[in-house]
């Protein structure tokens, strides 16, 4: 990637790769010419679709935010298309959506939100598509992007609901790459993280292949982690998983490393320290849930911050179990000074991104891949010790809670690892090649 944006993270989908920048990035533009040819908004459910198609491929984007306006940069293009292509179409989150041709080959699309707004786009072969919801209202707003922008079969459709189409100025051969978005089975979601911003790259196989993911394995040896009913233990499955997980990732060109390949114990500060001498792109610690509420299931994925929310709180005990046992005590280390770095170094922006990215994509993957209805919990902030000290985005992914017996006879299950681990490669392959970004204004 060239420019002069700091790259901050990355995500996986599919065989795609999510480079997250910071504020400010630049992207060098590629020699031919597009054209952005029309505009075309949806309204589904409490989501609003903006539609952008091109004649040839669509271009990355650079991607920034002020205040309520989310601003796409697209290099090498030209634009077909009035000032203000859909006026009077707009439909709330949206208010605006305005297009400009800046010169030198380079055009931008500034779309105004009202509210607290969480946002979803993805760049497909010849259409960018920005997905719009009021905070919170909308769960797994990206997934139906991510499985389409995949070609996998879409999520089953329950109660469908027509969409209402306007199209602005459509130019002919030029055709929807996406279609309409069926409604999907709702679920409790959590807050959004802050913004995330993402800037396209053109690194395709080659770059992905230079990037090093370590996978790690939770608990082994002496500690089994959790346990279902029947036995199954924590450690057992998490290095199943993982396994796959690493086969999964090899295939999309990823280069992979475990801190564990058998049941052996390994102390939880030395996992991200292994990551670090390795030089890692990413840190992802696979780990199996527990819940007092036997009816609780679904994935969650966490990333290193304190937080006042008890139930992780509950389970970040569960985890820290080999952590020195002064963490989190006055004595001891103290959360916010160790994150400080991270947080100077965009560390903790690229991990949230990263973990709302995986939540979403194995939802997406799974529902598409089984026809099942998998809660998607959330990105969520955690001290979990296991993540301390990394030197790249680090996330911990909860793949399932083995308190709950149908997800914990799911769990065990081959087949169902194997979706699952697809689904959490193709957000990693995401966020290396920054085709998709999640976020919130």
């Amino acid at each position: 990637m060239n420019g002069v944006g700091k790259a901050v993270g990355r995500i996986v989908v599919g065989s795609t790769m999510i480079v997250l920048c910071a504020l400010g990035a630049t992207w060098s533009a590629p020699t031919a010419a597009i054209s952005l040819a029309f505009a075309r908004i949806e309204q589904n459910g409490g989501a609003v679709e903006l539609h952008f198609g091109f004649r040839g491929p669509a271009p990355g984007w650079s991607l920034r935010a002020q205040r309520s306006e989310l601003i796409l940069d697209l290099p090498a293009t030209t634009t077909e298309l009035p000032p203000r292509p859909l006026f009077g179409q707009e439909v709330a989150p949206v208010t605006a959506v305005r297009i400009s041709s800046l010169g030198s080959g380079q055009a931008q699309i500034a779309i105004d939100v009202e509210g607290k707004t969480d946002y979803a786009i993805a760049r497909l072969q010849r259409e960018i598509v920005l997905r719009f919801a009021a905070a919170g209202t909308v769960p797994n707003l990206a997934a139906p992007i991510l499985v389409r922008h995949d070609g996998s079969a879409p999520p089953p459709v329950t109660q469908p609901q027509a969409p209402k189409i306007q199209t602005a100025t459509a130019a002919p051969g030029v055709a929807s790459a996406l279609p309409s978005r069926e409604k999907r089975p709702t679920s409790s979601a959590p807050a959004a993280p802050q913004a995330q911003l993402a800037m396209a790259s053109e690194g395709g196989e080659d770059a992905i292949g230079h990037r090093l993911v370590m996978i790690d394995p939770g608990h082994g040896g002496y500690d089994p982690g959790t346990s279902s009913a029947s036995g199954t233990e924590e450690k057992d499955l998490a290095l199943a998983i993982a396994r796959r997980l690493e086969r999964a990732l090899s295939e999309r060109g990823v280069r992979t490393e475990m801190t564990r390949t058998s049941d052996v114990f390994v102390p939880l500060s030395e996992r991200t320290a292994i990551a670090n001498r390795a030089a890692a792109d990413l840190f992802v610690s696979i780990h199996l849930n527990w819940s007092p509420n036997p009816m609780t299931s679904g994935i969650e994925v966490y990333y290193l911050n304190n937080t006042t929310d008890r139930a992780t709180i509950r389970l970040a005990r569960m985890e820290n179990a080999g952590a020195p046992a002064t963490y989190g005590a006055g004595t001891g280390p103290n959360l916010n000074y160790i994150l400080t770095d991270l947080r100077q170094q965009y560390k903790a922006n690229e991990a949230a991104s990263l973990a709302r990215m995986i939540d979403e994509q194995a939802v997406a993957i799974l529902d598409a891949g089984l026809g099942t209805n998998v809660n998607a919990l959330g990105a969520k902030m955690g001290p979990f010790y296991v993540l301390v000290g990394a030197h790249m985005p680090a996330v911990l992914v909860e793949t399932g809670f083995l308190s709950n017996a149908g997800e914990a006879q799911r769990l065990a299950s081959a087949f169902y690892q194997e979706v699952l681990a697809d689904g959490i490669a193709t957000a990693i392959t995401h966020y290396f090649n920054a085709d998709v970004a999640v976020g919130n204004l």
